[in-house]
């Protein structure tokens, strides 16, 4: 379902974020704040900013910091969780919205479980995507982990060496979005440039997933590069050490999670069993529903986009239909 999308430029915590927005723009409407991940843009949120807007819902999807229209600072640690919640806590400032509806995916769950766990008053309820909660583990860096685990040639070790992002630039980034968008796979594999730049195999589009999409997101890399992206990575161990006092901290914000039974990030080790067997119940007191789609990939919104609208709808309408309030009765 297709809605108007409005774009503007909005200052916020002293960056300029290119803001998408659809359905009505007044105080009145109930306001959603949709969060990408990597390597997307607004755009990832089309098919619900369309659905929910044709609700009555204010639908706002921004380029995150070093994505798209929104500014991209040279230095890596200007990358960090508190860096990207506060540019979204500035946005619901300039935008007048005291409190929203938030929806994240890949790296904007994380950043979504991050706002939910600094400013639980500034969220009504979260519908996280793919990402479940991942507590703070102060017995190991998450790159010693991930080394661990994976080994150096995990795509989040690879991204850590300085200038590996000028890599992608030898891309035919159709070809790459393409490889990136319908990848199934799991561990070292994943996000591989050296298989995806070896890779001959003919390469067919599900039916989700148009020319026109690709397109488009290939026009926006090709200007902008992907080094906004990689830093996100770059600041997991800095994250992991700015983030030492709220160890053990619970995210008490309502919350529903979604997840596709074929996502690689539902098969990272541990994981199954931490979403299903009380983990992240414990962590997310205020979890209420738990959705594994049959069938679906890491792309879920543009995968399962009515699905995931439906969902995202039958979660947040039964919370108060008028003009959310800055208190949280429910904490």
């Amino acid at each position: 379902m297709a809605a108007a999308v409005r774009h503007r430029q909005v200052e916020a915590n002293g960056i300029s974020m290119h803001v998408a927005e659809a359905g009505p723009a007044g105080s009145a409407a109930p306001p959603l704040l949709f969060v990408h991940g990597f390597p997307e843009l607004w755009y990832s949120w089309r098919h619900q900013m369309g659905h929910l807007a044709a609700l009555g819902y204010r639908c706002v999807a921004p380029d995150l910091r070093g994505y798209g229209g929104t500014t991209a600072p040279p230095e890596p640690t200007s990358y960090t969780i508190f860096h990207i919640v506060g540019d979204l806590v500035a946005l619901l400032d300039a935008l007048e919205l005291p409190q929203v509806f938030l929806v994240g995916h890949d790296w904007g769950a994380i950043v979504s479980w991050n706002l939910c766990l600094l400013r639980p008053d500034r969220v009504r309820a979260l519908v996280n995507l793919s990402v479940a909660f991942m507590p703070r583990r102060p017995a190991e860096k998450p790159l010693d982990y991930f080394r661990r685990a994976y080994g150096d040639d995990y795509y989040v070790c690879r991204f850590q060496e300085p200038g590996i992002e000028k890599e992608f630039t030898s891309f035919d980034l159709k070809r790459f979005f393409k490889l990136a968008l319908i990848v199934q796979t799991t561990g070292s594999s994943a996000m591989s440039l050296k298989k995806m730049r070896a890779s001959n195999k003919e390469i067919t589009l599900p039916p989700w997933l148009s020319e026109e999409d690709i397109s488009y997101l290939a026009s926006v890399y090709a200007k902008t590069g992907f080094a906004g992206g990689i830093n996100y990575y770059r600041c997991l161990n800095l994250n992991w050490e700015l983030m030492a006092p709220w160890t053990g901290a619970k995210v008490l914000v309502p919350t529903k999670f979604i997840v596709g039974d074929g996502d690689l990030a539902y098969h990272l080790p541990g994981v199954k069993n931490y979403v299903h067997k009380g983990g992240l119940k414990k962590d997310v007191p205020m979890l209420e529903e738990v959705v594994v789609i049959k069938g679906a990939g890491h792309f879920i919104q543009q995968e399962r986009a009515q699905e995931v609208s439906d969902h995202i709808y039958n979660y947040i309408k039964k919370f108060n239909p008028g003009v959310p309030t800055p208190t949280l009765s429910k904490l």
